[in-house]
């Protein structure tokens, strides 16, 4: 399997992008034999490719890593290589979002650099590709960068079941921002504004081009996988029900989408 995989990369009907940059879970085999054995590799954007599949079936241009995120974060600033053991400060994870080590060895500055080569800087210069070549087409692109979290039992933190980020109406426009939260609210979903996640790198980065509306929608376990809380586990199956029920809901919210930004055109 490639690291990412591009879907309707030469397809020029709508000025829209989608990424999936967490919701891989591919480990190549020399790093896999790395890692301690007992380590459980969580928080990955499960089961999302197939939640959105109708996605790049409707004919939108998608890009989606294959790519654990432990690997190199896609959504974390290149620069971030001093491991600290959070992962929110590390471009290459050395310990899992439950602060347990991954690897049976700490990793050299020389790997941490290779894993940038070989997993992040191809992702990002994908990315730009398709944003540049969005842009010789359209005035202005619409880039959406999708994501899920778990809300656990233990937090005190009060979460919606979704949370749309775009760092304070300056990596896409209010009325955009609003016009996602008025179609989720609609399906029957909570809406949160850039609370508790406003956006990691991708929005921000590729939002600060002027032409670019850049958006990040993060959506709770909860309302695809099962009604419950999760834990430190992997997962490896979903509710049937729940999970059809939400992808329905999605594509009607990715049909609204498409008039939106055709209005938006004219």
């Amino acid at each position: 399997m490639d690291n990412f995989t591009v879907f309707n990369e030469d397809i020029d009907e709508l000025p829209i992008i989608v990424d999936l940059p967490h919701s891989g879970t591919m480990i190549p085999s020399d790093i896999k034999a790395e890692i301690k054995p007992e380590s459980l590799l969580t928080n990955v954007d499960w089961f999302l490719q197939d939640l959105y599949d109708f996605v790049p079936q409707t004919g939108f241009t998608t890009l989606e890593n294959n790519v654990h995120r432990y690997m190199a974060d896609p959504n974390r600033d290149i620069n971030m290589t001093n491991l600290d053991g959070d992962y929110r400060h590390e471009v290459v994870y050395s310990r899992t979002t439950f602060d347990k080590p991954i690897y049976q060895n700490d990793l050299t500055k020389a790997e941490i650099q290779q894993r940038i080569a070989r997993f992040y800087q191809p992702y990002h210069a994908k990315l730009q590709e398709l944003i540049d070549h969005k842009l010789e087409k359209f005035e202005k692109v619409y880039l959406l960068d999708l994501h899920s979290f778990a809300v656990y039992p233990h937090e005190d933190v009060q979460t919606a079941d979704v949370v749309l980020g775009n760092k304070f109406d300056t990596t896409s426009d209010a009325r955009f921002r609003e016009f996602l939260t008025d179609q989720f609210e609609q399906k029957g979903y909570t809406v949160s504004n850039n609370h508790p996640f406003a956006g990691g790198y991708i929005t921000p980065h590729y939002g600060g081009n002027k032409r670019v509306e850049a958006i990040q929608i993060e959506l709770a376990y909860h309302m695809y996988i099962e009604n419950r809380y999760f834990g430190e586990e992997e997962l490896s199956g979903v509710d049937v029900g729940w999970f059809t029920t939400a992808k329905n809901s999605l594509q009607n919210i990715f049909t609204s989408l498409i008039n939106y930004v055709i209005e938006d055109e004219n």
